[in-house]
């Protein structure tokens, strides 16, 4: 049973998750951005693994490279399709969105899961993130079980707490809008277009030397340096690599506080060289 798993990550959970998986089950390991510029993306693979974190769940919560992804794939009838999203704690409406995108492609998404993460826009203390690792690895061997026999459907959140869930997306949905269209200067563009434009809440303090990390570790390719400093092109997809993988700590702001202090969090397994590099 010939196996892939397409990842995006941005400070490397979801490529921990990825990478875990592939191991076990002899998968191969395609990062999204190595093949978002395809017209059309095919496997001859028999299973199929989406692994991506999310973002602003209010907003259905999917990276907008990969819901790209997932409009460009092709010859999904008769494959096991699973995903799995890293998070905070909720991604039912993201996976269902996907669900949505790969029926309309002619596929079918079979399984579907959540992996409660650390976040990489606020501190968390050691001693959670190492809770939440080890809750992972066990809850990689469900997953495995899942794929191995190609069971259907773990979608994780009952009827009743999505109901509990609608009136804190209504409300966080508008107000999430409203402050991208802020950063964008713009009323008028759908979300999709908006999240491009959050790179305007960085800035970038006296601790940068132009070192070029920024530059090369951006899956959206947003970042040049330019006089030894970076310029971005409002590309971005919010996923915070440029932040959190500083080594001067230099790129301050988040989407919510133009003052937030950087945590520099990436996923401990994770090393610079296994991310995204530009020449």
């Amino acid at each position: 049973m010939k196996t892939v798993i397409y990842y995006f990550s941005g400070t490397g959970n979801s490529l921990v998750v990825a990478r875990d998986i592939a191991g076990k089950i002899n998968g191969e390991l395609i990062s999204i951005p190595s093949v978002i510029d395809n017209e059309n993306i095919t496997t001859d693979a028999d299973v199929i693994g989406i692994v991506f974190p999310v973002y602003n769940a209010v907003c259905q919560g999917m990276p907008i490279m990969v819901k790209n992804f997932a409009n460009k794939l092709i010859n999904l009838d008769s494959k096991y399709i699973f995903a799995i999203c890293t998070c905070l704690g909720w991604s039912n409406v993201t996976i269902n969105k996907l669900g949505e995108i790969l029926k309309a492609r002619g596929g079918r998404l079979s399984a579907g899961f959540s992996v409660i993460m650390p976040d990489n826009s606020s501190p968390v203390s050691k001693e959670k993130q190492l809770k939440l690792f080890n809750k992972w690895k066990k809850k990689l061997e469900i997953i495995l079980r899942y794929i191995d026999s190609k069971k259907t459907g773990k979608f994780e959140n009952p009827t009743i707490f999505n109901l509990i869930m609608i009136p804190f997306l209504s409300g966080g949905k508008k107000k999430t809008i409203k402050l991208y269209s802020k950063l964008a200067n713009a009323s008028n563009l759908p979300y999709d277009d908006l999240i491009h434009f959050s790179d305007r809440s960085f800035i970038v303090d006296d601790k940068c030397n132009g070192c070029g990390i920024c530059e090369k570790i951006c899956p959206a390719n947003d970042i040049d340096i330019i006089n030894d400093r970076p310029v971005w092109h409002n590309r971005c997809e919010s996923c915070l690599a440029c932040v959190n993988w500083c080594p001067q700590n230099a790129i301050i702001g988040s989407i919510v506080s133009i003052d937030k202090v950087p945590t520099g969090y990436h996923h401990p397994e994770v090393k610079l060289s296994n991310m995204y590099l530009r020449d």
